[in-house]
């Protein structure tokens, strides 16, 4: 549905005025990390009057890899059908998402896919999708360009999902790395190799008290954080008190070779961590 979208740049110095347990300001490196809060991100339509909205979170849809913000606003707003030259990577952030395939419009019959989903939306594949009752929050990651080329619509009804178009795994089907969730921490790959060149996209679960040793990735990596606060460090000292807490819907950047840690505290965290591989971590003694 959408083209160029507009750039907004996180890599800004930062300073943050954040209450340490020793009641200190905390300062981190922008080398290493920078971050928005929900309440910080410029909207392409500040007072949501459109059918849908955005927020370029990092790249320009045009080259290289992205990751933009989507709300479609509920009312039955929809796009109509179209397709994109490269695979899309999509979770549903908040609320109710309806994804319809082919050329045959007919909004009806799509197919809902609840928050906590993860979607496929690939190269080439005709779909279009909206809201019906309810707004649809979606973070979209993928290698521009990420422009949409308009099909010709043709008369019909859609009956299923065309899976050269569009496949989508709901969160009970989630194949999680330790399925009884008893270690400290958890992941889950939603697509691609991490450990390997090219994008991919994995939700990492923090259970409380636990942490990442301060270690640093050798490409960037763009962190959505679905289940806070996250609590986040730089440099080489790990020192939890030293950390600034992200609260659920933060967009955080940690920059490739910045040495980092993070983890929870007092609750359950979950992050959603996208970008291009390989994204394996080296240990900082």
């Amino acid at each position: 549905m959408f083209g160029r979208l507009g750039r907004l740049s996180l890599a800004v110095p930062i300073v943050i005025c954040a209450l340490a347990s020793a009641g200190r300001t905390v300062e981190l490196d922008p080398k290493a990390v920078a971050f928005q809060t929900p309440g910080q991100f410029k909207w392409r339509d500040p007072f949501n009057k459109s059918p849908a909205n955005t927020v370029a979170l990092h790249g320009d849809g045009v080259n290289g890899f992205y990751v933009t913000l989507i709300k479609w606003n509920k009312g039955g707003n929809f796009s109509r059908p179209h397709s994109h030259a490269n695979d899309r990577l999509i979770y549903v952030l908040r609320g109710t998402w309806w994804n319809g395939t082919g050329t045959a419009f007919d909004p009806p019959s799509t197919v809902s896919m609840r928050a906590g989903t993860f979607v496929t939306h690939h190269a080439k594949g005709v779909h279009w999708d909206g809201a019906k009752d309810e707004d649809a929050v979606l973070v979209i990651a993928g290698v521009g360009p990420a422009a949409s080329t308009r099909a010709t619509e043709t008369q019909g009804t859609f009956s299923k999902l065309n899976p050269s178009a569009v496949t989508f795994l709901a969160p009970d089907q989630f194949k999680w790395r330790d399925p009884f969730n008893k270690s400290p921490t958890n992941q889950v790959v939603l697509h691609g190799d991490p450990s390997k060149e090219g994008p991919y996209m994995v939700i990492n679960r923090f259970s409380p008290g636990a942490f990442s040793r301060p270690h640093f990735h050798p490409n960037d990596r763009f962190i959505t954080v679905l289940k806070g606060p996250w609590w986040v460090g730089s440099g080489p000292k790990f020192d939890t008190n030293n950390t600034v807490p992200m609260p659920a819907g933060s967009f955080v950047t940690h920059f490739g070779r910045g040495i980092h840690y993070d983890g929870a505290k007092d609750e359950e965290v979950m992050v959603l961590i996208t970008g291009m591989g390989p994204a394996t971590s080296t240990q900082v003694k």
